[in-house]
């Protein structure tokens, strides 16, 4: 930042100078190991030249070095000239940067100059002007990671592979070479092996010398700003560079030497090189050798690091570098240089700095956050006090700079966070399983020896001045309050010697450097040093006792902050600052540290989708102020029917007062009956252990005189368990100024922040104070409990409530009502309240997932790994060295398997069941099979052919077992079949060889992970997965869990459409079984109560059978029956009705039909058979029976079958008849005898602490839509039953197998705030965390969804994503489009009526002309004969999709032609995932920028939802310009850019696809009028033939 801290940097670049250059050339500047020594990892190598087979290199990529060389200059200035001092045209500027990254610059050029550096020069220093090269190519990427430019908020975030990719997608992109167009240098075709993965690492780690020697050489005698901007722009880049380390290149093998699984890593090496085994160079000599002497590991890897360079040279990396700047920019900032004078006023690059600044922090935090990068990072931290002087420095103090408190928090939370040593969590037991460290264990054990530590140094050395500290206990010590009172009695002698004797200070450093530091953070010595000794003695509070003391409501204070919760779009907030939020990475430290970064990122989502919906009440409720009578300065008087003013009257007799009314709000408090609105009714102590209330009670008032009946009806439906928000809104206060201002965009005009945005909007409406509560009972005037459930049941129904009145008990935040009393306002905010607003109920479930959060962190130190197998918890957080650990294939899971309970053996067979459908299909299932053996004989294929040729229509079921390694690449199957049930529907899907494995994979134990590309069945591979896991293992329980009801509705209704599966074993909890429609002859629905009400329909049914059996049997009679002839009989007298009548007369049956058969030998022993049958009578009805019929022994055994099974069916229903209480039928239900549960992911979080108390167990677990779950929503489910306990024999967890089925290539989670998802990754799912992480997953290869032309559009996408046979043989397929001469085409439309999009407000865009386009393409469609149910309208944004639905409510509304006809769905791509349509007429609306669709995953999801035409209307030459949409452009733009349309055809018309069609019948649009005349030519017709 000044001149002087910039040649105190460079002086300490050159004393730690860099290694020789002969070793530079060899490594390329920077080592290419993938952690091995250096970066904290086993010493293991991505490259061993020496122990590979010689292959010949692969060919250079060919570049045009002068071109490269021209762009980055080019790049570069336009750059530098948007950030001068003297600055040029700001727009221009922009718009050429936009260009380059519109092109492809990083993929087509600027990348491949070190790729060419790597298979050119074999890793040498490469060519000259790589530096300005290296630096272009990052200003472009962290552009695309949402940089500080007017358009960056359309990219989408991510980078070459656009949104849901890694910034750096580009190092691994296979389409990264491929000549489309003229780009300098790229004018040859890419072929699948043009770089290995060995040179891509090599490349990245030469891209990663030249930034950082780019940073160095411009840092010195540039221009403060330049130089500033230079830093920032690398930093950045490096945050990226981190946050993608899990890159890997596909379809490279696996490498698993050492037990790691490295699959393809680029970006790990280079980057855990930069903050490796290095940076013990730069810790104190003394506290390097205590380090090395405690981690044997960590000395080895230190000696072999050190014998790699050459004597007397050291080279620290970069991180002492920016720790030095990073505290010189502190000092500028905060106002104080190195001599203590004030800077402030004269310092112009504030901005600049504080942005420089928080970047520093945030790779910080990020390289602390990471188990790769933290074991050295935190030591060194550790070591320098960087924390303790961040605290102390002026900067701190002040108000203003709130991100950089926050941040520096953060920074002393993270870095004090305990976790086991060399970044490993697991530790190896003797029988070879993964036994997890809990963090607990490691933070206690690390505490104790800190303080016994300190305690021996005391009493050695001074036992005399600190002897309350040698003699007092663990916790005494640790406690930093206690702590500081005792070191503040001691000299100031010995407290630098305690310092020193702890290693805390150094003589090397001497006692000058603490006292300069000291001087420079305007504070005392002793001050520092006292720090420096709480800092490192006093323990971490706990994750558990954080998250105690966390409030779960949001208050004011959080909901308008506007580092903690940003504004939701990114382009309100400056790239150049952070954000003071967690971040999910892909690997988490441990198991608190996971479910506290998703208990914090969970509750701050929820407070912006919150802070939305008091914004909006608060609008629509119009506060004003009253005076005398009259509000808002207006001529009329209020009339006040209440009489009297009795509602928060101040001194002057002013008052808030609502002027309008809001659905969701309404005005706490009754004038007429004088009642108060909230009124705190009880406080309870907090309980042993705790620091806050147990309990803290309040009464609401709500008055509905003056709600309408519709509006008295919402209101009166809240009930138990709804949250409610408690808002003072005082009119004393409001400010009355507008919202501020944000910058147009694209040349716009500038508009106001919006109002849900503006983080003034408390000032503005006067917002005092906002608290939740939830709501515990509802009584009207009368007393009447109305949230009482057993009102349902009563005689007459739930009676109506008396008046008009309601009062609510409700349940306060015990946590905030403590924050409040203690730091707060105070206990009197409760009496300022004045306003209650409620929310949608399933937008108000927040709550309870962060109970279950905080819950599973408060439930003792090992819950979570007794829930969770052992060998499954590494993989999920990612802290696990063998990421296939948790593969059936994997050695530890065979092992698993081989000694656990209720698992196949690894040898022994699966039954599949239904799965095959001939023997044909068995053997075509398994590739590689050269050897089939069914029920002991081999089939060959001529057997194969005799079997289909006989006609033999008897299908089997199948137990298979597959024997590998049969041979080379051979395999042999060894099947044993048996009868296939005929009275069921069962599979009827013919597997393809991909979804067999996958089937087969979720049958065996461990972690299934399927990847399901859009149309390749993954539904029914989960439904046959339950199938035979429900026919394999009959005492198991299986538990479906999906994110949207529509997806768990349809598995339950195919599974139970199957007919194999008995409907009383299937469970349905939560609300969406409302829409279940299955084809079950049952009546009944799903849910527990449904269940018990059919349980008890279906007792009756089979007791009044036994009731008819006992009367033909003269058992019982008529006489005996209950009232108005009910059956006699209960379970229990009929299971003694069945021993003493039933059986013994089978047993005497059985004789006799033995006897009956060796009586007459070789004759039909059928007659007698029926003479002797006991139970003739009651199969034959009462009278009249036929007295020649004949019966077979085994026609008499069936029929005695099915007697034993209504008692057996009874025996299961006892249990129901014995409970009385509803919910004892349901809790039995549920735990005992359902063996199917389906529920959502929200509903598993608010049910888990009930099925834990309820002592529910499962066995397997199946995961669908997982790539739309939230990490910890996947997470959730997985803990729903409580772990054995620890001194138990065998598994923690009865958790045996887990399925998660999704696709990561679609679009995420859904995350309503931008900067959630692009800066804290919140969107990420835990599926798409697990690809990432490269555990073995399965992709289903075959689609049979859409026209083979249209699968290609999203084809690229996926690993050899190929075609069913019916989607190129079936009519439907190879017909054409009736009317429409391409199956699908882009058609490009321009400006209508001179306007292209446009947004009426903020965010909500339109395009005329594209939405009257579609509704025409639409109107023509249905003319031809189209089923308009066959046909979807989609758009990307919801203006747009409102658009339409206004221009279709006049083209087909009533009067017209076409009244009464809509399409199949008018919906945003985004809500239409998961669904799918014959037609699909897409309108893709922006003009001005490409939008959210340059992210990757919401194009496939759009091209990806037609079966049979796809109709895209857009601006072509913004959308075939965009290098991200390329590869799905590309082909569109091989067709016509106008609409073609084929004259004379009805659907369904008789041309195939690819046919001729004459020219006299072809006409090409040109544009919307055009089609709209057309379209009213044809309606008019239509009239006249009517």
């Amino acid at each position: 930042p000044t001149q002087t801290s910039r040649q105190k940097t460079n002086k300490m670049a050159k004393r730690k100078a860099a290694t020789p250059k002969k070793t530079d050339k060899k490594k390329g500047g920077v080592s290419v190991n993938s952690g091995g020594g250096d970066g904290g990892e086993p010493e293991s190598k991505i490259t061993k030249t020496e122990t590979t087979p010689p292959t010949p290199p692969p060919p250079a990529i060919a570049i045009d070095t002068s071109a490269i060389q021209s762009l980055a200059k080019q790049i570069v200035s336009a750059y530098q000239s948007r950030h001068s001092q003297i600055s040029s045209n700001t727009r221009t500027n922009d718009h050429v940067l936009e260009e380059c990254d519109d092109n492809g610059s990083i993929e087509r050029t600027l990348w491949p100059w070190f790729l060419h550096c790597a298979t050119a020069n074999n890793g040498s220093d490469g060519l000259s002007g790589g530096e300005e090269v290296a630096f272009a190519l990052a200003i472009l990427s962290n552009r695309r990671g949402g940089g500080s430019s007017s358009s960056s908020s359309d990219k989408g975030g991510g980078g070459g592979g656009g949104g849901g990719d890694p910034q750096l997608w580009f190092v691994v992109d296979d389409y990264n070479y491929a000549a489309t167009g003229n780009s300098a240098g790229q004018q040859h075709q890419k072929s699948n092996n043009v770089t290995t993965p060995e040179q891509r690492t090599m490349a990245f780690a030469m891209l990663l010398k030249n930034l950082l020697s780019y940073q160095e050489t411009n840092s010195e005698g540039a221009d403060d700003n330049l130089s500033l901007v230079t830093r920032t722009e690398v930093v950045k880049f490096l945050i990226a560079s981190y946050s993608s380390m899990e890159l890997r290149c596909k379809n490279t093998p696996s490498d698993t030497a050492g037990g790691q699984q490295r699959r393809g890593t680029i970006l790990e090496g280079p980057l855990t090189d930069l903050v490796g085994v290095r940076l013990w160079d730069a810790i104190p000599r003394r506290k390097r050798y205590l380090e090395m002497k405690r981690d044997g590991l960590l000395r080895k890897r230190y000696g072999l690091f050190d014998a790699k360079r050459k004597e007397g040279t050291k080279n620290v990396g970069f991180l002492p570098l920016v720790v030095v700047g990073l505290l010189d920019s502190i000092a500028v900032l905060g106002g104080n240089d190195d001599d203590g004078s004030s800077d402030n006023g004269k310092n112009d690059n504030a901005p600049l700095l504080r942005g420089y600044i928080s970047k520093v922090l945030e790779l910080l935090l990020d390289l602390l956050s990471y188990p790769q990068t933290r074991t050295h990072v935190a030591p060194y931290l550790s070591s320098q006090h960087l924390v303790v002087q961040l605290a102390l420095s002026k900067l701190y103090r002040q108000k203003k700079f709130v991100l950089f408190r926050q941040q520096v928090d953060m920074l002393l939370d993270s870095e004090r966070m305990e976790v086991a040593s060399s970044g490993a969590a697991t530790t190896s037991s003797n029988e070879g399983e993964v036994t997890t460290l809990p963090y607990n264990d490691i933070a206690a054990q690390q505490v104790h020896q800190r303080a016994h530590t300190l305690q021996k140094i005391l009493h050695r050395h001074h036992v005399q001045e600190t002897s309350e500290v040698i003699f007092a206990g663990v916790g005494r010590v640790s406690d930093g309050k206690w702590l500081r009172a005792q070191v503040d009695k001691w000299r100031e002698e010995t407290l630098y010697d305690v310092c020193y004797r702890l290693r805390l200070v150094d003589d090397d450093e001497g006692t000058n450097a603490v006292e300069s530091s000291a001087k420079r953070l305007g504070c005392t010595r002793r001050t520092l040093l006292t720090s420096i000794v709480l800092y490192h003695q006093s323990s971490r509070n706990s994750d558990a006792a954080v998250l105690s003391t966390a409030p779960l409501y949001p208050t004011e204070q959080l909901l308008w902050d506007s580092h903690s919760v940003p504004p939701g779009r990114n382009f309100l907030s400056s790239n150049n600052e952070s954000l003071s939020l967690p971040k999910l990475n892909t690997r988490f430290l441990s198991a608190g540290d996971y479910l506290l970064r998703n208990f914090r990122l969970f509750r701050l989502e929820s407070a912006y989708e919150i802070r939305g919906d008091v914004v909006d009440v608060i609008k629509r409720m119009r506060p004003a102020l009253k005076r005398d009578g009259y509000a808002g300065g207006g001529d009329a008087p209020m009339v006040d029917y209440y009489g009297g003013n009795t509602m928060e009257d101040d001194e002057d007799g002013n008052a808030t007062e609502f002027q309008g009314w809001a659905r969701m709000g309404l005005e706490l408090g009754s004038k007429k009956h004088d009642k108060p609105g909230l009124r705190l009714i009880r406080v309870d102590p907090p309980r042993l252990g705790e620091r806050v209330p147990s309990r803290v009670i309040a009464e609401l008032v709500l008055d509905m005189h003056h709600c309408a009946s519709s509006l008295a009806k919402e209101w009166g439906e809240i009930g138990e368990f709804d949250n409610l928000f408690l808002v003072s809104v005082d009119a004393t206060r409001m400010s009355g100024a507008p919202a501020p201002l944000m910058g147009g965009q694209y040349g716009e005009e500038e508009r106001r922040i919006p109002d849900e945005e503006d983080c003034t909007f408390p000032e503005r409406y006067g917002v005092g104070a906002v608290r939740g509560c939830l709501v515990l009972e509802v009584r009207d005037e009368a007393g009447v409990v109305l949230s009482d459930p057993s009102l349902e049941y009563q005689e007459g129904g739930r009676p109506e409530p008396k008046g008009k009145l309601r009062f609510l008990r409700v349940a306060l935040d015990p946590a905030q009502f403590a924050a409040d009393a203690m730091t707060g306002p105070g206990t009197d905010v409760y009496d300022t309240f004045n306003l209650v607003i409620r929310r949608h109920g399933r937008e108000n479930n927040f709550r309870a997932v962060l109970e279950t959060i905080r819950g599973l962190m408060s439930g003792g130190a090992n819950s979570m790994y007794r829930s969770i197998p052992s060998w499954l918890m590494p993989v999920l957080l990612g802290y696990g060295g063998d990421v296939t650990m948790a593969s059936y294939k994997s050695p530890k899971m065979k092992a698993f398997a081989s000694k656990t309970t209720g698992l196949n053996s690894p040898t022994a067979a699966l039954d599949y069941g239904d799965t095959f459908m001939d023997i044909d299909h068995l053997r075509d299932s398994f590739p590689g099979c050269d050897e089939l053996i069914v029920d002991g004989q081999e089939i060959t294929t001529n057997d194969d052919e005799t079997a289909k040729t006989d006609g033999s229509s008897d299908r089997k079921k199948y137990r298979v077992k597959v024997i590998e390694n049969h041979g080379q690449d051979k395999i042999k199957v060894e099947a044993t079949s048996y009868p296939f049930p005929p009275s069921y529907n069962g599979n009827d899907i013919r597997f393809t060889p991909v979804q067999v494995n996958a089937i087969r994979s979720g049958l065996s134990p461990g972690l299934t992970t399927i990847i399901g590309p859009p149309g390749t069945g993954k539904t029914d591979v989960a439904v046959q997965i339950i199938a035979n896991l429900y026919h394999s293992f009959p005492t198991q329980r299986t538990v479906i869990v999906t994110h949207s009801n529509a997806a768990l509705n349809d598995i339950f209704t195919k599974v139970m459409t199957r007919g194999d599966v008995d409907e009383r074993y299937m469970l349905r909890l939560g609300s969406g079984e409302r829409n279940l429609t299955t084809t079950s002859t049952s009546d009944h629905d799903f849910t527990k109560t449904g269940r018990v009400a059919h349980i008890l329909s279906r007792r009756g049914d089979l007791l009044e059978k036994v009731q008819r059996l006992s009367e033909s049997l003269g058992v019982s009679g008529k006489p005996e029956r209950g009232v108005n002839g009910a059956p006699s009989y209960t379970c229990e007298t009929s299971e003694y009705f069945y021993f003493h009548h039933v059986k013994k007369r089978v047993d005497v049956f059985e004789e006799a039909a033995v006897a009956a058969a060796k009586k007459k030998e070789g004759d039909d022993p059928s007659a007698d058979i029926f003479d002797i049958f006991p139970f003739k009578k009651y199969f034959s009805g009462f009278d009249n029976y036929d007295t020649s019929a004949s019966l077979s022994l085994d026609e008499a055994r069936g029929k005695i079958d099915e007697i034993k099974s209504i008692f057996e069916e009874l025996a299961e229903y006892r249990p129901i008849e014995l409970l009385r209480s509803q919910r004892q039928r349901t809790d039995y239900l549920l735990t005992k005898q359902a063996r199917i549960v389906a529920m959502t992911c929200t509903h598993a979080a608010i049910a888990r602490s009930h099925l834990v108390k309820l002592g529910f167990h499962y066995d397997n677990i199946l995961m669908e839509e997982a790539g739309q779950m939230l990490d910890v929503e996947t997470f959730v489910p997985l803990l729903l039953q409580r772990g054995e306990s620890d001194d138990s024999s065998g598994a923690h967890s009865r958790l045996k197998r887990v399925c998660l089925i999704g696709d990561h290539n679609q679009l995420p989670p859904v995350v309503k705030n931008q900067a959630f998802s692009k800066f804290s990754r919140y969107d990420q799912s835990l599926f798409a965390r697990l690809v990432r992480l490269g555990v073995p997953s399965i992709e289903l290869n075959k689609q049979g969804r859409a026209r083979p032309d249209i699968a290609r559009l999203y084809s690229w996408r996926y690993d050899d994503l190929g075609d069913l046979d019916h989607v190129s043989t079936r009519e439907v397929f190879t017909q054409a489009n009736t009317g429409l001469k391409h199956t699908f085409q882009l058609i490009n439309v321009e400006e209508f009526e001179g306007q292209g999009e446009s947004t009426p407000t903020a965010y909500f865009y339109q395009n005329v002309g594209e939405a009257e386009y579609a509704v025409a393409l639409f109107q023509y469609m249905v003319l031809l004969g189209y089923p308009p149910e066959k046909i979807s309208i989609l758009t990307t944004y919801n203006g747009q999709k409102d658009l339409l639905l206004d221009i279709l409510s006049q083209r087909c509304g009533q009067g017209t032609p076409l009244a009464g006809v809509n399409p199949g769905a008018v919906s945003t791509v985004d809500q239409y995932q998961g669904q799918q349509n014959d037609y699909i007429i897409l309108s893709l609306v922006r003009t001005k920028a490409v939008g959210h669709v340059r992210d990757i995953r919401r194009l496939v999801v759009a091209a990806s939802r037609a079966r049979l035409g796809l109709y895209v209307f857009c601006r072509q030459s913004l959308f075939c310009n965009c290098h991200e949409l390329r590869r799905t452009m590309d082909q569109f733009a091989d067709r016509p850019s106008k609409l073609q349309l084929v004259k004379g055809e009805h659907f369904p018309t008789k041309r195939m696809v690819g046919g001729n069609v004459p020219g006299r019948n072809l006409h090409e649009v040109n544009d919307v009028t055009e089609l709209g005349a057309l379209v009213h030519s044809m309606q008019q017709d239509v009239a006249n033939q009517g």
